[in-house]
């Protein structure tokens, strides 16, 4: 339950609001990893997803055997179109949940002709699939995930690696055209020319030393308040923006898009008009970030990796990676890609990861963060997969036993 006094104020009228978690009722996740830490073939892999009930994950599958599957698991609720999306009336049923997904009927896919799954939790089905799942699945990572490896053959863990540091914003590649054929260059002033040619020029790469990157990010940041502020500036608050998927495709599909025209002048504005005057909003703005030396794409983004406490001393700041929103390298100013990892399933088995930390949570140990200018550049360890002849290896400091029923 919640109510007004969950903020520490008084309750000044009759207003209540439930919410209904999942995760309240029973399940048996641990039961799941025991037999996903056992799985031999696709029909343990299977057998053991199905008890993953809370929260929803992806778990994707590959076999020695050539079987690759994956599911977006979870005990969903089988929710009609837009169920859930805003406060419903609790004294209706109507707006209960009236069941839940079927197990057999969560989204998978088992051996696709493409050769490959893949996930950046982009929308996991199509318009034909019968429950609805709501409405925000960014998709433009899965984009350039999925061309990717169509056009690749005879992967290699080193290809894997260097896919999942790219930072190509293919985001900005549907995006930029639109700045570039509709801003008027005629009426731009020198300084918002020097911007412009850093936007026509740009590669379309988030890299730490990219000045395109942050022309274009503080551009469409500044279009999106031109063609939005006027119809949401009355609206109640607080308030969320439509996402930037459907700016992008409205407009795509009609330059003019109805809500390019600005409702509180007496003109009509146009594409155009919207692109040239959300530039020079962004000029303005950009003249201050190149004043502070932050032009470049990692000093604006100013990626860091907290401690728990967000103790900068315990924590790593500055850090000078590219990347961010839209991007496989989906490092932003405070979160992002905190674990890579790829497998080659050969014999034996090879496998690399990173992750932005390091072995110790001793901040005074030299291996407290001794991974994450690796993870910055990069790079990747070698896994250890123990086999039962290395029992007694040196790596190992010490072992645990349990004694059965005790």
């Amino acid at each position: 339950m919640y109510d007004k006094s969950f903020n520490g104020k008084r309750k000044t009228d009759d207003k209540y609001y439930a919410v209904r978690w999942k995760a309240h009722d029973p399940s048996n996740e641990l039961k799941f990893f025991n037999m996903i830490n056992r799985a031999k073939n696709y029909n343990d892999y299977t057998a053991a997803a199905t008890n993953l009930h809370t929260p929803g994950q992806n778990i994707v599958f590959a076999c020695k055997n050539g079987d690759i599957a994956i599911r977006a698991q979870g005990e969903f609720p089988a929710r009609w179109k837009g169920q859930g999306d805003f406060v419903m009336p609790g004294t209706d049923s109507s707006y209960m949940w009236q069941g839940m997904i079927p197990q057999d009927e969560v989204p998978f896919q088992y051996n696709p002709a493409r050769g490959f799954v893949s996930s950046a939790n982009q929308r996991p089905v199509d318009s034909t699939y019968p429950y609805y799942l709501g409405r925000n699945y960014p998709p433009y990572r899965g984009f350039i995930i999925n061309r990717k490896l169509n056009a690749m053959n005879n992967i290699t863990p080193q290809d894997m690696m260097a896919m999942q540091a790219d930072n190509y914003n293919v985001f900005a590649e549907m995006a930029r055209p639109i700045f570039l054929k509709n801003i008027k260059e005629n009426k731009l002033d020198n300084s918002e020319i020097k911007y412009f040619d850093e936007l026509k020029h740009w590669n379309l790469r988030n890299d730490a030393d990219s000045k395109g990157a942050t022309v274009f990010a503080i551009t469409w940041d500044s279009f999106k308040q031109v063609v939005w502020s006027d119809e949401y500036a009355k609206a109640p608050k607080p308030i969320m923006m439509p996402f930037e998927s459907t700016l992008l495709e409205g407009i795509l599909k009609d330059s003019a898009y109805s809500f390019l025209d600005n409702i509180e002048t007496s003109g009509v504005e146009t594409l155009a008009d919207d692109a040239t005057d959300a530039f020079k909003k962004a000029v303005a703005r950009l003249k201050d970030i190149e004043a502070d030396g932050k032009l470049e794409w990692a000093k604006y983004k100013d990626t860091h990796v907290d401690h728990l406490t967000k103790l900068a001393p315990f924590s790593r700041k500055h850090l000078s990676i590219g990347g961010g929103d839209h991007i496989i390298n989906a490092a932003k100013p405070d979160h992002g890609p905190s674990w890579r990892m790829v497998v080659q399933l050969s014999t034996p088995t090879e496998a690399y990861g990173v992750y932005p930390g390091g072995q110790s949570g001793n901040p005074g140990s030299k291996f407290y963060d001794d991974f994450i200018d690796n993870w910055v550049a990069g790079k990747y360890y070698k896994l250890w997969f123990m086999q039962d002849a290395d029992r007694k290896d040196k790596e190992v400091k010490w072992t645990m036993k349990f004694n059965k029923g005790k």
